[in-house]
C-alpha cells in the first residue's frame, strides 16, 4: 500500500504503513523512502501526547522532507498512543518500542547501515536512554529538540529566571496589571513560591532519569545535535541543567553540536520555524553522514 494523502507528497517519494510487535502489542508506523534512498535513516520519534504525526503535521513534514534529500525515516506510535495499542508507557520506559522500531526500520530498508534517532521533547531523552542502556551500534546519531529534563525544581528555577523576568519586561503585562486583569497579591504569591521551590535544588538531588540522560549524552560516541527553541521554556530547563552540571561542554565539541531558533516554540508551530528546524537537520545530516 502506498499513501498518496496530500498535494505535497513528491511524485518520487514512496510511503507505506508498518505494523509490527512489541510485547505482544501492534505499533503502527510509517515509512518515507526516497527513489534513491542513503544508507543513514532517521527514526523520528514523537514526544508527549502526539500520535506520528505530529502537531500541524510536523512529522509528516520532517519526514517528507529528509526524503527530499535522500534519507529514509520511520515515524510510529509509541504504546498506547495513536493507533498502537496497549498501555501507554513512560518515556522512561521507552526501550523496547525503541528496539522494535529500529528492528523493523532494518527489515524494510535493508540498504541501512546507520541510523539517526530523532525525538522531540521526552522523546530525545528516551533516545539518548535508549542508547544509555542499550548501546546500540545502529545508532550513529542524535538529533535532540528540545530535550525533557524537567523536574518540579527544575520548573521553579527555570520561571523564576526567565519567564517572570520576561514578563516584567513585557508591556501586556503592565496594561493587565494597571487594568485589573493581574491580581498583583496572587502573582507575587506565585512567584515567592516559586523561588523557595527553586531553592531546593541544592537539597534535592536529580532524578535518576536526569542522571541516566546526562550519562549517555557523555558517553554517546556518535554525531549529536541538539535543536533548541528560543520561546520554549522545556529547552531553557535543559540549558540550566547543564550549566548546573558543568556539561556545556558537551555541545562544544567537534561532534556534539548545539542550535537555537529564536522565534520557535516548543512544536515550531510557524512554519518559518519549522522549516529552519528542517533545513538544519539536513544540513547537520548531509554534512556528518
Amino acid at each position: 500500500m502506498v499513501l498518496h494523502d496530500s498535494p505535497d507528497l513528491a511524485p518520487d517519494l514512496n510511503e507505506r504503513p508498518v505494523i509490527f510487535d512489541c510485547a505482544g502489542e501492534r505499533l503502527i508506523g510509517v515509512i518515507a523512502q526516497p527513489a534513491e534512498p542513503a544508507d543513514t535513516g532517521v527514526l523520528i520519534m514523537v514526544g508527549g501526547r502526539q500520535y506520528r504525526a505530529g502537531s500541524h503535521r510536523q512529522f509528516v513534514l520532517l519526514a517528507r522532507r529528509l526524503a527530499s534529500a535522500g534519507f529514509s525515516s520511520l515515524r510510529f506510535d509509541f504504546r498506547g498512543m495513536g493507533d498502537s495499542t496497549g498501555a501507554a508507557q513512560s518515556f522512561e520506559m521507552a526501550d523496547a518500542d525503541i528496539a522494535a522500531a529500529l528492528a523493523t526500520f532494518k527489515a524494510r530498508c535493508p540498504y541501512l547501515k546507520r541510523v539517526v534517532l530523532w525525538g522531540l521533547c521526552d522523546a530525545a531523552t528516551a533516545a539518548v536512554l535508549y542508547w544509555q542502556r542499550a548501546g546500540d551500534p545502529f545508532v550513529a546519531g542524535l538529533c535532540l529538540v528540545n530535550p525533557w529534563l524537567r523536574t518540579e525544581v527544575s520548573l521553579a528555577r527555570a520561571r523564576v529566571r526567565h519567564y517572570y523576568v520576561e514578563r516584567l519586561l513585557d508591556p501586556a503585562f503592565w496594561r493587565k496589571l494597571l487594568s485589573g486583569g493581574v491580581g498583583l497579591r496572587a502573582s507575587i504569591g506565585e512567584y515567592l513560591g516559586q523561588r523557595r521551590m527553586a531553592r531546593r535544588a541544592n537539597q534535592t538531588g536529580d532524578a535518576d532519569f536526569i542522571t541516566q540522560t546526562l550519562e549517555g549524552l557523555r558517553r554517546f560516541p556518535g554525531a549529536l545535535l541538539v535543536v533548541l527553541s528560543g520561546r520554549d521554556l522545556v529547552a531553557r530547563e535543559f540549558m540550566d541543567t547543564l550549566a548546573s552540571k558543568r556539561g556545556l561542554a558537551l555541545l562544544t565539541s567537534a561532534h556534539h553540536q548545539r542550535l537555537l531558533i529564536p522565534d520557535a516554540d516548543h512544536t515550531f508551530s510557524q512554519s518559518a520555524a519549522r522549516e529552519a528546524m528542517e533545513m538544519a537537520v539536513l544540513a547537520w545530516l548531509e554534512k556528518v553522514f
